[in-house]
């Protein structure tokens, strides 16, 4: 079976299109990752972090891919929604992240 030229080039735009969107997902999951991060470290280290410059500091330091896969880790931990005074037992992960993030 044959096909025409017209659906080999429709495919292959629809191929390019999505391997272009699905490279910003990581940069999109990053900025959640920081904004949560930066609440929690408001909310639980120090009640007078700018959250948005925080985020902003997260999102250039997460390009180290040690730091972002940390990052990743202490935020799937977050979601368990411990308070504050378990994060350090539960999350041990967090510490380090936290101590980049200040």
């Amino acid at each position: 079976m044959r096909l025409s030229p017209r659906y080999n080039a429709l495919f292959i735009i629809a191929t390019l299109t999505m391997l272009t969107t699905l490279g910003g997902c990581s940069k999109i999951g990053e900025a959640i990752d920081c904004e949560q991060m930066c609440e929690e470290i408001q909310t639980c280290v120090d009640g007078n972090l700018d959250v948005h410059r925080c985020s902003d500091r997260c999102e250039d330091k997460a390009d180290d891919n040690k730091l972002r896969r940390q990052l990743d880790e202490c935020t799937d931990c977050l979601d368990n929604n411990y308070s504050c005074g378990e994060i350090n037992d539960k999350c041990p992960v967090c510490e380090s992240v936290i101590e980049e993030l200040i």
